[in-house]
């Protein structure tokens, strides 16, 4: 049986954890905003036809919001990086001792000696200025190729939907009278093994992160059922 640390370190080798984890808190908001409308209401006291649509349409609805939301995002920053690039492409072809210069000041500043500066900032230049400059200014790596916009958008809103689905399934299959306690049960454990994944790919602490995302799931769903039995 494959032991859990080795089961990390696969997915960790495999793919970006910054992207991955970003995803499963994508994750995270389609469980919480699903489970928040199914259990306001049920507090109101709504129909099991009501409950089926309105968790359809959370699970629709959100993950268009989170794909949209998340292209517009990438597609800014891929744009501000082009933007940026561009400039120091202009600068490197105007003054490029200047900006050899400049580098090497940059790489004094991280703690190399200024000849030491002085010759790894010559022998980048040489090879790839611009992409030396890019990553000691601006933190860009020319060497990673990002997910484009619309990879992040479609990524983003699939699990968006994933989570989502979570209470959706309970509230087509779990008696009427035990929804609300089945989806609170259900939502726990989601969210309980989403946490487990943010803090293997964030390095975090594991009790720590996943109380803040249990508590966050668990309050959601106490706020939204008293307010909906405000109206029922």
């Amino acid at each position: 049986m494959v032991s859990v640390t080795r089961l990390w370190a696969g997915i960790r080798a495999r793919a970006d954890p910054g992207r991955v984890r970003e995803h499963v808190v994508d994750t995270n908001d389609g469980i919480i905003a699903s489970a928040g409308i199914v259990e306001g209401l049920i507090g109101a006291g709504a129909s099991t036809t009501i409950l089926h649509v309105a968790s359809l349409a959370a699970m629709i609805g959100g993950g268009l919001a989170m794909g949209g939301m998340r292209y517009a995002e990438a597609a800014d920053e891929r744009d501000a990086q082009q933007a940026t690039l561009e400039a120091e492409r202009r600068r490197l072809d105007l003054t490029p001792a200047e900006e050899e210069v400049e580098l090497a000041e940059l790489y004094e500043a991280k703690g190399l000696s200024p000849q030491l500066a002085r010759a790894v900032a010559a022998e980048l230049s040489a090879r790839d200025a611009l992409a030396a400059h890019a990553e000691a200014e601006y933190g860009i790596s020319l060497r990673e190729r990002p997910a484009t916009p619309w990879v992040t958008a479609v990524t983003a809103g699939l699990a968006f939907v994933l989570g989502a689905g979570v209470p959706l399934l309970v509230v087509l299959l779990a008696p009427p009278a035990w929804r609300g306690a089945v989806t609170i049960l259900a939502v726990v454990l989601a969210l309980s093994l989403t946490a487990l994944v943010i803090a293997a790919l964030g390095g975090t602490r594991i009790s720590r992160t996943l109380f803040r995302t249990v508590s966050i799931g668990v309050g959601t769903m106490v706020l939204t059922y008293l307010g909906g039995s405000l109206f029922g």
